[in-house]
């Protein structure tokens, strides 16, 4: 995983900003399924999974006050699960988005 790379992807491609690192905020956080906000990850996501659960966000803080937040989750696929959320409120699970943000 790696929620830098990630929220730099989609800054750049939706939004036409590049991140710099050195403006990111990143953090690593392990979980047991049981701890999960269902808000975020909904249960059918975590459910199989056995132990703690690996997970690595990343946020961005643009010109405006926006704050761009990925949150990738382990889930033993090919693809580590994505939420992304923009101040605070979430604006697209796994990997889509909302035409109508921004």
């Amino acid at each position: 995983m790696n929620a830098f790379k990630r929220l730099a992807e989609v800054m750049l491609e939706k939004y036409g900003i590049s991140v710099p690192l050195s403006e990111v905020g990143m953090e690593s956080v392990t979980l047991f399924k049981e701890e999960f906000d269902e808000d975020l990850v909904p249960a059918g996501i975590v459910d199989h999974l056995e132990g703690p659960i690996e997970t690595e966000s990343a946020s961005y803080i643009d010109e405006k006050g926006d704050e761009h937040l990925v949150i990738l989750v382990e889930t033993d696929s090919v693809d580590p699960y994505e939420v992304w959320l923009l101040n605070g409120e979430v604006i697209s699970n796994e990997c889509g988005f909302d035409d109508d943000v921004h």
